[in-house]
Formats: structure tokens, sequence, C-alpha cells
């Protein structure tokens, strides 16, 4: 099989072993249930999410033109946590929401930034619908960080399972456009494409906010990965990955993503330059200085051959952050936490609410 995503595999099998193996052949994997349901769901049009909402809220056996694909995708979805385990996503996901700003940069620079490094499937919209996905993306997250949000009830679970219906969605539009290269690409938003959106929102979150300063007790960080094992297996994500969200396992496939991925080419840097200036335009505060804020803080985490290949400027924020923020971290945990007021209010503007 010839495929452009998989490159350097002999050096990827030798450094990361199995898990070069599983994301190679996760390429091909996508989310059959989801599909199923959101080619069922087509005719609705607009009407769909509305449909599932009232699936979910009077049950999917009382509503008489609700398609049997919607009542599989539901019926498969996963149970409520126990209560211990509960206990344990809630401690994770309360310790990253008390960094507030801090996360939410994290997530604005990093998370979203690098999004744009997805293969085509994920830039099938994001061409004129850029701020659209940016918003629903800090969206989805920020609801995921409120208290009890992965509750069958609440708006993070919610937001969740639209968002895997969206990515079904997108897929089917790779598909029927016929202009999408499986052989070279995989299947379009496969299990693959998944696994590196939680690796960004677990290691490369954990990761930032170490270098920012917090220091999260084990408890807290494995009750992250607790919590985002909960959240990926609402979102499609299959057993064997949700197996390996782990911070081991996490952080690997971070580093050898990088090895085997092609690197950014003009559209992909043209996308991130668009991303960044939409987030700072949308900041409510300096454009100029949110910019330079976005760009240095993608320098700090993620590295200068990361960042520059993105096409971030490398200016004096790369090199101030790292002295200046640590003392700031300190603070705000001798105090209590924060809110993500900054993201919060970010989205806010791009959605134009």
């Amino acid at each position: 099989m010839t495929m452009s995503r998989f490159l350097n595999g002999a050096e990827a099998s030798r450094q990361y072993g199995v898990l070069a193996g599983h994301y190679a052949a996760s390429l091909l994997w996508a989310d059959p249930l989801a599909d199923a349901a959101a080619e069922a769901l087509q005719p609705f049009r607009d009407a769909w999410w509305p449909m599932v909402v009232r699936a979910l809220d009077a049950g999917i056996d009382r509503m008489s033109d609700a398609p049997p694909a919607l009542g599989a995708l539901l019926a498969a979805l996963p149970p409520e946590p126990a209560p211990d385990f509960w206990a344990s996503m809630e401690a994770g996901r309360a310790a990253i929401a008390r960094t507030g700003n801090s996360a939410a940069l994290i997530v604005q620079c990093a998370s979203l930034v690098v999004a744009n490094w997805l293969p085509p499937a994920k830039r099938i919209s994001s061409r004129h619908q850029s701020s659209h996905r940016l918003a629903q993306t800090g969206d989805w997250w920020i609801k995921l960080h409120k208290p009890g949000s992965l509750r069958r009830e609440a708006a993070g679970y919610r937001a969740t399972l639209q968002l895997r219906l969206s990515n079904a969605f997108l897929r089917r539009d790779g598909r029927v456009s016929g202009e999408w290269d499986r052989r070279a690409q995989g299947e379009p938003v496969n299990q693959s494409d998944l696994f590196f959106q939680v690796s960004a929102f677990t290691a490369i979150v954990l990761d930032g906010l170490y270098r920012m300063g917090y220091r999260l007790t084990q408890a807290e960080k494995d009750g992250y990965y607790a919590f985002w094992r909960h959240a990926a297996a609402v979102l499609g994500l299959n057993k064997t990955w949700l197996e390996m969200i782990d911070a081991e396992r996490c952080g690997q496939f971070w580093k050898m993503w990088l090895l085997v991925n092609p690197p950014p080419d003009a559209e992909t840097k043209a996308l991130a330059q668009q991303a960044v200036d939409e987030l700072a335009t949308a900041g409510g505060g300096f454009a100029f200085f949110d910019r330079a804020l976005l760009s240095g803080t993608t320098h700090w985490l993620l590295g200068r051959d990361v960042a520059q290949g993105l096409g971030m400027t490398n200016g004096s924020m790369t090199y101030l952050l790292p002295a200046l923020y640590p003392p700031v971290a300190f603070l705000s945990q001798r105090l209590g936490g924060s809110r993500e007021r900054r993201l919060t209010r970010t989205i806010a503007a791009l959605t134009g609410s």
C-alpha cells in the first residue's frame, strides 16, 4: 500500500514498535456506526441534530421517524462510569479547569494550531469555514471542562457526540466528492486522526502546563487521562486506541506523528497563520500583542522546528514567556486557580454571540 501519510516507516517501527504498526493500520479505520448513522440522517438535512437530541431525551424507541442506524449508534455509546472511576475523572478534569487561561492558551496556540497539520480530510471545510471550525472546537473544549460534563444529559457529552457525527458527515463528503485518494491518505478523519486529537488535548496540554509551572499530582494526571478515555469513547475512538490513552503512549504518539507525517505544506502554513490571526483578532485585546503571544507560546511549547514549520514568527515572546510565565502560574495556584475567560471571550467573538 502506498501511503503518503506514513513516511519513515522502518525508523518508526524501530523506535515505536507496535504503536507505529497500529498507526499505519488505523489510517484505514473509520467509525462504521457513526458513518451508517450519518448516511441515514443525511435526508433530514439541518434537522439531523435536533432528531439526535430528541432520541437522547425521549428514547429512540419512542420515535417512529428515527432511522435504525441512529438507534444502533446510541445503543453502543459507553455506559456511565462507576462512581470511583467517575471521581477520578472529575479530579483530573477539575485540575485542568483550575488552570483556566493557561490551559486555554495551550489549546489555542498548540492544539488548535497544530490541528491544521492534519491531512486534507480535516481541511475539506476549513478553507472557507475556519472561524466556525475554531469556534466549534474551542466551544467543545470549554463544555467538556465543566463539572459533570460527561454525564449523558450534559452539554459536554452531547457536544462530543455531535462532533462524532460531524466527523462522519465530513468523511461522507470526502468519499462522495470523488476527490479523495484513500490509498494514499487513508480514510477521511480516520482513527489515527482521532487519536492525534486526543494526544493534542492530553499529552500536549499536560506537558505545556508543566512548562508553564503547574504541578499536578499523579492522581490528577491519571484522572485526566481517564477523563479523556471516556470522552474519546463517546467520540468514536475504537477500543484498541482507547486502551492506549495514557501518558506514555500519548506522548510517544506525538513524537512518532512528527516522524511519519510529511512536513507542513503551503496550505498547512496558510491555515495555521489564519487560525492565529482569527484567534488574535477575536481575543478582545490588542490583536498585535495577542498574535505575538500565540506565536511565542507555540514556539515555547511545541519547539522551534514545529513552530517554524507552521510559519509562526519567532519574536521576543518566545524568550520572555519561559522566564515570566511560571511565576504567574505559581501565584495562580496559590490563589486557587482561574477561569478560561480568554478562550470563552474568543469563542464568543468567533461565533458572534
